[in-house]
């Protein structure tokens, strides 16, 4: 049965320790960025009861473990058994770009920045061999962007309330646009470098094997 594939175990290492800091360490480098070009602004925080942020918090957590279970748990394993592992990689990341496209992201940036973070995760699940990892990273930059700084939605902040009320306004290729950092060039090439140490073939693997 599919649900006993290998990609479906858990997985760690020192890989998946660090995925969860280097998300949040994204969106902290994003927002001091952001906060040195004049794009962050800086509103008071509404207060929410813990009860509500509880509950985003989970929201949030749901919503990555389902992405991730279908994606890189039973999607990603199939197309790396039939296509090798860098285009079963790329073509996982290129159904989590479309998942989005189908949600309604149409901006440019942010379907390169999706796909770019589907290749991250795929990544992470392929090194790590299971679903912690690419869990850990992707929570940590839902919940960091929309949660901990309040950047998503832009502007304003979701349903559950954040820690921080950051608005962007500004250049969308620093986050000044409605899709936020995800439409921002530095989250491109933050993206890109969390990418290529994944992607560098290990010592006698080809990317492809």
């Amino acid at each position: 049965m599919v649900l006993f594939r290998p990609g479906l175990r858990l997985g760690g290492g020192r890989i998946a320790l660090f995925a969860l800091p280097v998300a949040l360490v994204l969106i902290l480098v994003l927002l001091a960025i952001a906060v040195a070009a004049g794009v962050a602004i800086r509103n008071p925080v509404a207060a929410v009861p813990a009860s509500l942020m509880g509950i985003g918090f989970a929201a949030i957590l749901a919503q990555v473990i389902g992405e991730e279970l279908l994606l890189r748990g039973l999607l990603q394993p199939i197309l790396v058994d039939a296509w090798g592992k860098g285009p079963g990689v790329l073509a996982s990341a290129g159904l989590f770009t479309l998942i989005h496209v189908a949600g309604g992201w149409d901006d440019p940036v942010s379907l390169l920045n999706i796909t770019l973070a589907g290749i991250w995760f795929g990544l992470l699940a392929l090194r790590t061999g299971g679903l912690l990892a690419p869990i850990l990273a992707h929570f940590g930059y839902n919940w960091g962007e929309e949660a901990l700084i309040g950047a998503y939605p832009n502007p304003g902040v979701g349903d559950f309330g954040a820690v921080f009320d950051f608005d962007l306004a500004g250049p969308a290729i620093l986050g000044g646009s409605v899709d936020g950092f995800n439409a921002s060039l530095v989250l491109s090439v933050l993206l890109a470098l969390a990418v290529l140490p994944l992607a560098w073939p290990r010592r006698g693997e080809g990317a492809g094997a």
